[in-house]
Formats: structure tokens, C-alpha cells, sequence
């Protein structure tokens, strides 16, 4: 237990670093805002021109809600997906792996708390795209079943940062430094961007796609966040490929993939990741200094 409360307590003082860091750039402030609210209009706008011809069900009738999950989702996934692979590439070419090591943290306590900058830049977008949804371009909310809204965030949340941990692994497991990771690439630049349903519901995919889509946590989390929070949506009609084939309640099989795929991919993201830390340690390429 003293630990992990060690653990805890450095995660913090990273944390606090970050912060500093994160305020003492005050014109960062003002552009972060001006970036959300761009955002919310640019798709406040494709509302405008789609929402009507557009058949969202069965997520409710509100376009504008429909898109601002998907922002909201996006924000999330870019940062536990994406942020890992470029904090263990901070922390070898800042030449300080080697220190983390010496010291009784754990080889993810740094990871986690340096992400912690991330954290503040992205995670609050979330607020401010619901924020500008409701206050300018009509959004509007729900919250059925408030406990399984929040028990599906916290699980895309994991299963995102466990394949972030897989992209951050290949940094030293396959010695990939420079240019583009392919984790990352792969996930979040294609199979997400195309098949994740941010912006328009899956269904009006090909079946192909969906099926692709299948293995993604930011399906399922977005399919039951749509149902529980978007005004009439409908909790029992299945539009996924897998609530097609199991007889059982959309939400609650969305929970169970979600969970499902939150333990395999933390699992393989920790195993690679210390995996290619022991390998970079045998071969003397942990640090750039070497």
C-alpha cells in the first residue's frame, strides 16, 4: 500500500510540474479556447447542412448533440491514444529515462504524470464543446442512467490510453524514434478517423466498415453516450454490428466489450511497454547519451 501511495504522490508532483508549465504560457489560454469554439461552429455549421437530411437515429433527433459527443470523444481519444508515444520520446531525448529508472518509480509513474499537461489541454475541451453546444448552437442533453454514462467514460478512457501504451511501446521495442509510429498512425489517423462514427453514425457505412469498426472502444463508447445523453434516444433498437447478433440490451453490451477491451489493451500496452524498456536496457540504446 505505502507504494502505491508513493506511486500516487509522484504522479501528483508531475502533475504539478505540467501545470506550471501549462500556465505560464498565458496566450496558450486564449487560442485553446478560440480552437474549441472553432471547432463547435465549423460543425454547428455542418449541422446546419446536414442534420435534417441526415438520419441519426436511433440516437435521438439532435444533430448538433450527436457531433458534440463525437468532438467530445475525439478530445479524449487524442489524448490517451496519442499523447504516450510522444511523452516516452520527451523523456529520452531530454536524456532523463535513465534518472527514472534510478528512482523507486514504477517505469509508468513518469508516463502517466508527465501526460498530465496533455490532461489539462485536452480533457477540459470536453466542458467547453458541451458548453458552446448548449449555449450557442442548440445542443441539448440528457442523462439516463448517470451511472453507466460514467462508467462508459472511465472505460474509454482506459482502453484509449492502452493502445497508446501500445504506440508508446514501439518506441523502444521496435526502435522507432523518428518519423511516423505506426500504432498511431494506424489507429488514430485511419481505421478511428474513418470508422469511429465522430461525426456521422456508422450505419451509413459499408458493412465492411462496420465490421471494422467493431474493434474499436470509441464505437461502442459513443454508440451508448448517444443513447443515454442525446434527447429520444432509443436504448433498445441494436445499430451495431455485434447488438445484431447477441440478444441482450445495447447498453449493457456496450459495457461489456468496452470492459473487455479496456483489460486486453492495458494489459498489452503495460507488457510492451516494459517489454521494450528491458530490451532498450539490454541493448544499451535506452537513453540518447549512450
Amino acid at each position: 500500500m505505502r507504494y502505491l501511495i508513493n506511486q500516487f504522490r509522484s504522479i501528483v508532483a508531475f502533475a504539478k510540474r505540467e501545470y506550471i508549465i501549462w500556465i505560464s504560457y498565458k496566450v496558450n489560454i486564449l487560442t485553446w479556447v478560440l480552437d474549441v469554439f472553432i471547432n463547435s461552429t465549423l460543425f454547428f455549421m455542418l449541422s446546419l447542412l446536414m442534420g435534417k437530411h441526415t438520419n441519426i437515429q436511433p440516437y435521438g433527433n439532435n444533430y448538433v448533440s450527436f457531433v458534440v459527443l463525437g468532438l467530445s470523444a475525439y478530445y479524449i481519444s487524442y489524448t490517451n491514444l496519442g499523447d504516450p508515444y510522444d511523452r516516452v520520446a520527451r523523456i529520452y531525448w531530454n536524456g532523463t529515462m535513465d534518472l527514472y529508472l534510478l528512482s523507486p518509480l514504477s517505469l509508468i509513474t513518469p508516463i502517466i504524470g508527465i501526460m498530465y499537461r496533455s490532461v489539462l489541454d485536452d480533457y477540459p475541451r470536453v466542458l467547453l464543446a458541451f458548453f458552446f453546444g448548449v449555449l450557442f448552437f442548440g445542443a441539448r442533453f440528457v442523462f439516463v442512467q448517470p451511472l453507466s454514462i460514467i462508467v462508459v467514460i472511465i472505460l474509454l478512457g482506459i482502453a484509449t490510453f492502452g493502445i497508446g501504451m501500445i504506440s508508446a511501446s514501439s518506441f523502444f521495442l521496435l526502435n522507432l524514434k523518428v518519423g511516423t509510429e505506426p500504432v498511431k498512425f494506424i489507429f488514430q489517423d485511419i481505421i478511428i478517423a474513418l470508422a469511429a462514427g465522430y461525426f456521422y453514425p456508422i450505419t451509413v457505412l459499408p458493412y465492411s466498415l462496420q465490421i471494422l469498426s467493431s474493434i474499436l472502444p470509441h464505437t461502442y463508447a459513443l454508440d451508448a453516450l448517444r443513447r443515454l445523453m442525446i434527447p429520444h434516444g432509443n436504448l433498445s433498437v441494436p445499430a451495431l454490428p455485434l447488438q445484431k447478433i447477441f440478444d441482450i440490451s445495447p447498453i449493457k453490451l456496450d459495457i461489456i466489450v468496452l470492459l473487455l477491451m479496456s483489460v486486453v489493451f492495458i494489459y498489452l500496452g503495460f507488457f510492451l511497454y516494459v517489454l521494450g524498456v528491458e530490451r532498450a536496457r539490454r541493448n544499451g540504446t535506452l537513453t540518447r547519451w549512450q
